[in-house]
């Protein structure tokens, strides 16, 4: 019987550990694009939300917005995830060019805003420039990003998505 129980104990702290909420990222998308949630996956370990305009699809879409959550990773410094992100990114593509816009002051929420600009993935011939906000949660680090088919992006699309990302607010 004390085995049974112990089992089932053991069990439920175990699904209720792996229940908790993960830190969120409360984003006011500008209404002008239309973006629906297109895609939803989730792991253990990421969870991952993509959006692209209503009226369009994974061939033809103008914009794409990616939400992705890195769970339980907040005792990671913030630095280490941006630099390693930076050197992917540098394998897997052409002519990367990346430019940090801002970061967290002393005493903020942990943040780094950057832009990446490049002729293109080394597997694709469709060009692919981003907006990149990482922030740091209580509990999870939340990367998001803001893609066009770009090799350079235009600095009213800069100012627009780094206005957005800094004015969102973290939901625990």
């Amino acid at each position: 019987m004390f085995k049974k129980i112990s089992f089932l104990f053991f069990l439920s702290l175990f699904f209720w550990s792996f229940a908790q909420k993960t830190d969120s990222l409360q984003i006011d998308f500008p209404a002008k694009y239309k973006l629906k949630l297109a895609s939803s996956q989730q792991n253990m370990q990421i969870k991952m939300l993509e959006y692209i305009p209503e009226n369009e699809n994974w061939e033809n879409y103008s914009i794409i917005v990616t939400k992705l959550i890195m769970k339980n990773t907040a005792n990671i410094p913030l630095e280490t995830v941006y630099q390693s992100h930076i050197k992917v990114a540098q394998e897997k593509t052409e002519n990367l060019d990346i430019k940090e816009i801002s970061r967290n002051k002393s005493g903020e929420n942990e943040f780094i805003l950057f832009t990446a600009e490049s002729d293109g993935y080394k597997d694709s011939d469709i060009p692919e420039s981003q907006v990149y906000y990482f922030v740091k949660g209580s509990k999870d680090i939340i990367m998001c990003i803001a893609a066009i088919k770009a090799k350079k992006l235009p600095s009213e699309f800069i100012d627009e998505w780094s206005n957005i990302f800094l004015k969102s607010r973290i939901i625990k």
